[in-house]
Protein backbone atom coordinates (compact mmCIF):
# COMPACT_ATOMS: atom_id res chain seq x y z
CA UNK A 1 0.00 0.00 0.00
CA UNK A 2 1.34 3.30 -0.59
CA UNK A 3 1.63 6.13 1.74
CA UNK A 4 0.59 9.73 0.75
CA UNK A 5 3.10 11.69 2.35
CA UNK A 6 2.11 15.18 3.08
CA UNK A 7 4.06 18.17 3.90
CA UNK A 8 2.39 18.81 7.45
CA UNK A 9 2.15 22.57 6.91
CA UNK A 10 0.22 21.38 3.92
CA UNK A 11 -3.68 22.44 4.03
CA UNK A 12 -5.73 20.13 3.12
CA UNK A 13 -7.85 20.99 0.11
CA UNK A 14 -12.21 21.70 1.13
CA UNK A 15 -14.32 19.54 -1.18
CA UNK A 16 -14.82 22.21 -3.12
CA UNK A 17 -11.59 23.60 -3.59
CA UNK A 18 -10.58 20.01 -4.29
CA UNK A 19 -13.27 19.50 -7.03
CA UNK A 20 -12.22 22.75 -9.50
CA UNK A 21 -9.01 22.05 -9.15
CA UNK A 22 -9.40 19.06 -10.58
CA UNK A 23 -12.11 19.92 -13.07
CA UNK A 24 -10.18 22.98 -13.82
CA UNK A 25 -6.48 22.27 -13.12
CA UNK A 26 -4.72 25.67 -15.26
CA UNK A 27 -7.67 28.13 -14.70
CA UNK A 28 -8.10 27.78 -10.86
CA UNK A 29 -5.13 29.76 -9.62
CA UNK A 30 -4.85 31.97 -12.31
CA UNK A 31 -9.09 33.18 -13.20
CA UNK A 32 -10.36 31.34 -9.80
CA UNK A 33 -13.13 33.90 -9.60
CA UNK A 34 -14.22 33.17 -12.72
CA UNK A 35 -14.51 29.79 -11.59
CA UNK A 36 -15.94 30.64 -8.12
CA UNK A 37 -18.49 32.24 -10.48
CA UNK A 38 -19.15 29.38 -12.65
CA UNK A 39 -19.57 26.70 -9.49
CA UNK A 40 -21.87 29.43 -7.92
CA UNK A 41 -24.35 29.47 -10.82
CA UNK A 42 -23.90 25.44 -11.42
CA UNK A 43 -26.32 23.30 -9.77
CA UNK A 44 -24.56 19.83 -10.78
CA UNK A 45 -21.19 20.94 -9.78
CA UNK A 46 -22.63 22.10 -6.13
CA UNK A 47 -25.07 18.57 -6.00
CA UNK A 48 -21.07 16.66 -7.40
CA UNK A 49 -19.35 18.44 -4.60
CA UNK A 50 -22.19 17.55 -1.97
CA UNK A 51 -21.56 13.66 -2.83
CA UNK A 52 -17.87 14.04 -2.14
CA UNK A 53 -18.24 15.33 0.90
CA UNK A 54 -20.71 12.78 1.83
CA UNK A 55 -18.24 9.95 0.34
CA UNK A 56 -15.57 11.46 2.49
CA UNK A 57 -16.92 11.46 5.74
CA UNK A 58 -17.93 7.63 5.29
CA UNK A 59 -14.31 7.03 4.54
CA UNK A 60 -13.31 8.75 7.26
CA UNK A 61 -15.35 7.19 9.71
CA UNK A 62 -14.27 3.58 8.57
CA UNK A 63 -10.65 4.97 8.74
CA UNK A 64 -11.04 5.83 12.38
CA UNK A 65 -12.63 2.79 13.56
CA UNK A 66 -10.19 0.64 11.52
CA UNK A 67 -7.30 2.81 13.09
CA UNK A 68 -8.73 2.96 16.75
CA UNK A 69 -8.07 -1.20 16.51
CA UNK A 70 -5.28 -1.72 14.83
CA UNK A 71 -3.26 0.70 16.50
CA UNK A 72 -0.59 -0.33 19.31
CA UNK A 73 1.50 1.23 21.14
CA UNK A 74 5.20 1.04 21.91
CA UNK A 75 7.48 1.38 24.89
CA UNK A 76 9.46 4.39 25.43
CA UNK A 77 12.77 3.65 26.46
CA UNK A 78 14.19 5.03 29.93
CA UNK A 79 10.86 5.96 30.54
CA UNK A 80 7.66 4.51 31.82
CA UNK A 81 5.67 6.39 29.28
CA UNK A 82 4.28 4.42 26.00
CA UNK A 83 3.66 6.22 22.48
CA UNK A 84 1.22 5.02 19.80
CA UNK A 85 3.11 3.86 16.72
CA UNK A 86 1.98 6.15 13.96
CA UNK A 87 3.12 3.70 10.97
CA UNK A 88 0.10 1.12 12.43
CA UNK A 89 -2.35 3.91 12.23
CA UNK A 90 -1.16 5.18 8.76
CA UNK A 91 -1.38 1.77 7.47
CA UNK A 92 -4.45 0.89 9.46
CA UNK A 93 -7.31 1.80 6.59
CA UNK A 94 -5.60 0.11 3.19
CA UNK A 95 -5.58 3.24 0.31
CA UNK A 96 -6.81 0.49 -2.07
CA UNK A 97 -10.27 0.19 0.05
CA UNK A 98 -11.01 3.52 -1.66
CA UNK A 99 -12.50 2.98 -5.04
Amino acid sequence: MKIIKRNSMEKTPTAKEFYLKKKFPTSFENKRDEVELWFESNNDAKEDVQIIIEFAKIIAQDVLKEASRNAYTKDVKYSNDVEVDEESILTAYPLDNIK
